[in-house]
């Protein structure tokens, strides 16, 4: 009867082991994302490069559109992802308690059993 249960702890604790790699993962992700953020407005356009009315429009969608999509992304996407990660380990660490307890269970109650048949 245990062993349901130790198949289905270790299960959970690889899901847990893997939610925490992601978010580690995710962390590194985020901080290369923050850092390659000036490149959104990259190269700058200066008098010698590029000016007009075509140059001012080809800025505002940098900063406007991709920029401020990127900044989106870089801090309330990851924001949801990080919190929806959380979430869900602490979810899996109630699992995983659960079971540890259920299991405790069954072995003493297994102890008992077996205690009472000695006697």
């Amino acid at each position: 009867m245990p062993g349901y249960y130790y198949a289905l702890l270790a299960k959970k604790k690889e899901e847990l082991q893997r939610l925490t790699a992601c978010q580690s993962s995710l962390q590194g992700k985020q901080s290369e994302f923050n850092t390659n953020e000036p490149k959104c407005l990259e190269p700058e356009l200066t008098a010698a490069t590029w000016q007009g009315t075509h140059a001012d429009k080809f800025d505002d969608i940098r900063e406007a559109g991709i920029q401020t999509s990127y900044v989106d992304i870089s801090g309330n996407q990851f924001s949801n992802v990080f919190s929806a990660i959380s979430t869900k380990i602490s979810e899996l660490n109630a699992e995983i308690a659960s079971i540890e307890q259920t299991i405790a269970n069954i072995l003493a109650e297994q102890e008992r059993q077996r205690q009472a048949k000695a006697n």
